[in-house]
């Protein structure tokens, strides 16, 4: 079983008032199996999950619905608290809760219920981040329902990532021009992205005047990316100590690097010896963790 999220509001319709959700741990009737169950709102896409929702003013004979859908059951345990059961639905994306009562007045927990990618299980490290990019718009994965989280993340991908991760999903570049990289045609993908990334200072592009869109991000590359896309182009880190048995002092983004790791960003990948494998390509899991400990989401 998953809950709603604690403390979260309600928008308020019709004749309810003070619509809260809080965490089935604060409920005295509470069951061990809710209390112990996950605080995240997301689960299955095959109609699987049950959900407690828990508010005021609910009616006997209140409706539940996820987006359009309405769910597959739901019982009213008074009006403190309803027991939905999650209709099958599209994997990998956000919906609306809404409660309906029978009087016509209705409440809406926006993005209230998240359903897993088909290639990410909650037992997946990345699970988490994965689904926070996912609600936050920065990424609705590769299609079919899948996020490919062991997938190298290209650098026209990453630049979609991190433009997204700094603005909101709502931002929109300006358009491109086709002329800043000799690689990336004002109609290519990502180019506005890109563009922007190289309007902030963020990137010089990979040479002889290019971008090279399609090539896989290294670690390395990636730790320069992050920190100066959220901390501006002016950003110097302290210098580098040798922290990663794999990165010595005065290898490329050494000191990048290392400042990641203070920040808690990465723990690097492996810890015993310490390493963070620089060279290595970044992947789209790797990526969601970073894009969400770094921007704080």
């Amino acid at each position: 079983m998953s809950t709603m999220a604690a403390a979260a509001s309600w928008s308020q319709c019709g004749s309810w008032r003070h619509v809260t959700v809080i965490s089935p741990a604060f409920m005295a009737d509470a069951t061990a199996a809710i209390r112990a169950a996950a605080a995240s709102a997301s689960g299955p896409a095959d109609g699987t999950a049950t959900i407690t929702i828990a508010g005021a003013n609910f009616q006997a004979g209140a409706m539940v619905s996820f987006g359009q859908t309405p769910a597959s059951g739901v019982v009213w345990t008074g009006p403190a608290e309803i027991i939905a059961w999650t209709p099958a639905l599209s994997p990998g994306a956000v919906y609306d809760v809404v409660v309906r009562n029978p009087n016509s007045g209705y409440a809406v927990k926006a993005g209230g219920w998240t359903t897993d990618f088909l290639d990410v299980a909650p037992s997946d490290p990345f699970h988490d981040a994965i689904l926070t990019i996912l609600r936050e718009g920065i990424s609705s994965g590769c299609g079919s329902g899948n996020y490919c989280p062991l997938v190298s993340v290209t650098r026209a991908q990453m630049a979609v990532f991190l433009v997204k991760a700094k603005f909101g999903s709502g931002y929109q570049p300006p358009a491109p021009s086709g002329t800043v990289f000799g690689d990336v045609p004002a109609d290519g993908f990502a180019a506005a992205y890109i563009e922007q990334l190289a309007a902030l200072g963020v990137t010089g592009g990979c040479g002889f005047g290019n971008y090279c869109p399609n090539a896989p991000v290294t670690r390395a590359q990636m730790a320069v990316f992050l920190l100066k896309t959220s901390l501006g182009e002016t950003y110097v880190p302290p210098p580098a100590t040798g922290v990663f048995a794999d990165v010595p002092v005065g290898s490329f983004a050494a000191a990048w690097i290392e400042d990641l790791y203070a920040r808690g960003v990465t723990a690097g990948c492996n810890l015993v010896p310490l390493l963070y494998c620089p060279e290595s390509p970044n992947t789209r899991g790797q990526m969601a963790v970073f894009i969400v400990r770094t921007f704080g989401l």
